[in-house]
């Protein structure tokens, strides 16, 4: 009969600790499941935010190879145009009409509309 006392007097304390043993093991199993995801997230915040950190590079980097162009561009039209200079005041060449010395700023159309205004004041 002691026995049986002890072993009534045990079990519940024995049950107890198996439900709080079965509470940590789903404890665990949340934040097992609960890591990966949390990694995922945080990792695709981060891809996100490098796009767009990538985008704004591309951006910038394709701003400055445009400007870099248009610079080289400039440049050789500079130079080709104080060739034509330098060839003109060597062989003693004179602009024939005031159109050509029209800077090179202006568009094809803007030249020729300043030619066409100007060929009525030159013929009266």
């Amino acid at each position: 009969m002691i026995a049986m006392q002890n072993t009534r007097r045990y079990t519940p304390y024995h049950a107890r600790q198996v439900e709080g043993e079965g509470i940590l093991r789903m404890l665990l199993l949340a934040i097992a499941v609960a890591m990966p995801l949390a990694t995922m997230a945080y990792l695709k915040v981060q891809q996100t935010r490098l796009s767009y950190e990538m985008s704004d590079i591309r951006d910038r980097i394709s701003h400055e190879e445009e400007t870099h162009r248009q610079l080289l561009l400039e440049r050789s039209r500079f130079q080709r145009d104080e060739e034509i200079q330098s060839f003109a005041q060597q062989s003693g060449l004179q602009p024939r009409k005031q159109g050509h010395l029209v800077p090179r700023s202006y568009t094809v159309a803007d030249q020729k509309l300043a030619k066409m205004n100007s060929a009525p004041a030159n013929g009266l």
